[in-house]
């Protein structure tokens, strides 16, 4: 089992832990528990995954030209993307075990250990029989990815149905006021449910049931640990200074094929590059916080490359002329068309994996969050064989340099749109120059950045007190904000990303309260979060509101992202009962219902249903996931 790529990390974690392993304690306590879970999430609606191959709105679909601007007969018959659609029962049906291991080795120094295995059989369909993946048909690769070497973080090992890891692994020595922990960890600075303002130190792991596990549960399952030192210390009685370090661990995003895919099957992802560029990288942030009266404050920096990452195009290298043809004077011009194509970022595809139409290229742009028409802009000013394509075209930037500017219509050009460029792309035969197969559809290579940052923030928390039994009396006011100067964002796929001041904000309202003494307290959350550039998937709102015939920018860009949660616990007496409910309001149309009930019969049994009730409008960052409405069971037994 290979954890690490390379020989660093927790090895010299180890050496600067060596001098707090002396003295040994006299009486060395080792604990051992865990559980295993059975988790299910059945689907209940029809819809599927529209990122996916098998959930296309254009499977079995014919496109006829209606552009005419390049001599293309009106109604010719382009393409026509083969039916692969899919129908799937569950959006997870997997097996998950736990094992947690605590020893006191010492007055001072402990350690703890927690090892997750996750297992998902094959039960989830993303082309339905066709052979796109790992060459064996239908196969979806849930876990595996290729960031440290075959993996997605320093410490696992997995296969397309499997994971095993090590979120927790470290050892923890206090004494007096000052508190240190080395070794493999999260960092969680934050406490809201959905949003995060402060809790920016770790990226978070969506291969699993997304961020649609219990809502009150917050990110617990999904922020991503990696090796770090993280130290603090306590002064004048109510104040603590905390620092850490942290090795960089990016964000892991659902494959493609997988039930939560955020990306298109048309766009290839190449990680392991971005990666490479800054694996030596530390993450470093500093927090004071402390107490003036009755009002809680805390103050914190963060110096980090983000473990989002951010996407532009890469070369797609695929040669449909040959060099020696390219080289020859005496080959025609005509068939020397698509030499150096490999240079520029998209590649041809059988099979209709990837964009096969006009129409396509921009419903999926809009459900994306990008601009297609301006994508199409971005390519000709970044990729010299695009621009030289279009100037063979008779095709002359404007003084934005823009070719295009309309996806259907009039602009600059003598009216030359998104439809007609495009419409040329599919119009022309391409064959595979080996085998001879048809290539009818476009994909992309997406390269991924982790941009560096800084981030400032800040918060405070209060606690009303009034008449007893009163819901004012001991209410709960938290506050938190974060500013990201000059922070970078995906940019319609140019190489050139967006900059912008990020701000965000979040207000929660928290309180138990009592409406009966035969019942146990009821817990009750409100939170309200302002975000100034981005949703809650962190795309750029500028992005956001297209469709198939409309360009986005409905104007969310200038007032920014709003939302808000509502959740309560309601324990039953005897606390073998738990109802629960969690509302996530995306002011922009969107929102996400989430009953649940808890049965907990002895210490060793728990069971758990809830639903996920999700609608989302295109400017909705819950859009990506209209699909997902699921009814969630979970059999835990703990020892």
């Amino acid at each position: 089992m290979k954890f690490l790529k390379r020989g660093a990390g927790l090895p010299a974690l180890a050496l600067a832990a060596a001098p707090l392993l002396a003295p040994v304690a006299e009486a060395f306590d080792v604990s051992v528990s865990g559980f295993i879970r059975q988790e299910m999430a059945y689907k209940i609606n029809s819809a599927e995954n529209e990122n996916n191959r098998g959930g296309s709105k254009y499977n079995g679909k014919s496109y006829y030209s209606r552009g005419q601007k390049f001599g293309i007969p009106l109604g010719t018959q382009l393409n026509h993307k083969v039916d692969k659609s899919a129908d799937n029962d569950w959006n997870v049906f997997a097996t998950k075990a736990e094992i947690d291991v605590k020893v006191n080795l010492t007055n001072n120094l402990s350690g703890f250990m927690r090892i997750r295995g996750y297992y998902q059989p094959d039960v989830f369909d993303g082309v339905d029989d066709s052979a796109f993946i790992d060459g064996e048909g239908g196969r979806v690769n849930h876990f595996n990815m290729e960031v440290h070497g075959n993996e997605a973080t320093y410490l696992s090992m997995s296969d397309n149905n499997y994971m095993v890891d090590l979120p927790s692994f470290y050892l923890d020595w206090a004494k007096g006021p000052y508190w240190v922990r080395i070794g493999q960890q999260q960092i969680a600075w934050g406490e809201s449910l959905f949003f995060r303002v402060a809790d920016q130190a770790n990226g978070l792991d969506y291969r699993r049931h997304f961020i649609f596990d219990f809502g009150a549960e917050e990110y617990a399952d999904e922020r991503l640990a990696a090796p770090a030192i993280r130290a603090s210390m306590t002064f004048a009685q109510d104040w603590e200074i905390e620092v850490y370090a942290q090795m960089f661990q990016p964000t892991v995003l659902p494959n493609n094929y997988s039930p939560y895919n955020i990306i298109t099957n048309g766009f290839n992802q190449n990680y392991e590059e971005a990666y490479d560029r800054v694996q030596d990288n530390i993450n470093a942030g500093i927090r004071l916080r402390g107490q003036i009266g009755n009002l809680g404050v805390q103050f914190f920096a963060i110096s980090q490359h983000n473990a989002n990452p951010i996407f532009d195009l890469g070369a797609g290298g695929q040669e449909l002329v040959p060099a020696a043809v390219c080289a020859d004077p005496n080959v025609p011009a005509a068939s020397k068309a698509f030499c150096g194509f490999e240079t520029q970022p998209f590649i041809f595809e059988a099979g209709g994996i990837g964009t096969t139409n006009p129409d396509e290229w921009s419903y999926l742009s809009a459900i994306s969050g990008s601009d297609g028409t301006d994508l199409i802009n971005g390519l000709v000013g970044d990729w010299d064989w695009i621009a030289q394509f279009t100037q063979s075209l008779g095709l002359v930037p404007d003084a934005n340099g823009d070719i295009i500017t309309t996806i259907e219509g009039g602009g600059p050009n003598g009216g030359v749109n998104t439809v007609d460029f495009l419409e040329l792309f599919f119009a022309t035969p391409i064959n595979d120059p080996v085998s001879g197969e048809r290539l009818n559809s476009l994909s992309g290579n997406l390269d991924a950045h982790y941009a560096s940052e800084n981030v400032f923030g800040f918060g405070f928390n209060y606690i009303f007190y009034a008449e007893p039994d009163t819901f004012m009396d001991q209410l709960v006011v938290r506050f938190e904000a974060s500013y990201t100067p000059d922070k970078k964002f995906t940019n319609n796929l140019r190489q050139e990303f967006k900059e912008e001041d990020e701000l965000l904000t979040s207000l929660v309202l928290e309180k138990y309260h009592r409406f009966s003494d035969a019942f146990p307290a009821t817990f009750f959350v409100f939170q309200w979060m302002h975000r100034k550039e981005t949703d809650l998937l962190e795309r750029h709102l500028s992005g956001l509101g297209g469709s198939t015939h409309k360009r986005p920018g409905g104007g969310e860009q200038d007032h920014g992202w709003d939302g808000l949660v509502f959740a309560f616990q309601q324990p039953f007496p005897g606390l073998i009962w738990r109802v629960d409910l969690s509302v996530l309001y995306d002011m922009e149309g969107g929102h996400m219902i989430q009953p649940g009930v808890r049965y907990k019969p002895s210490a060793d049994w728990t069971i758990e249903m809830f639903a996920n009730f999700i609608d989302g409008r295109r400017s909705s960052s819950l859009q990506p996931f209209d699909h997902s409405d699921d009814l969630s069971l979970r059999l835990t037994y703990q020892f």
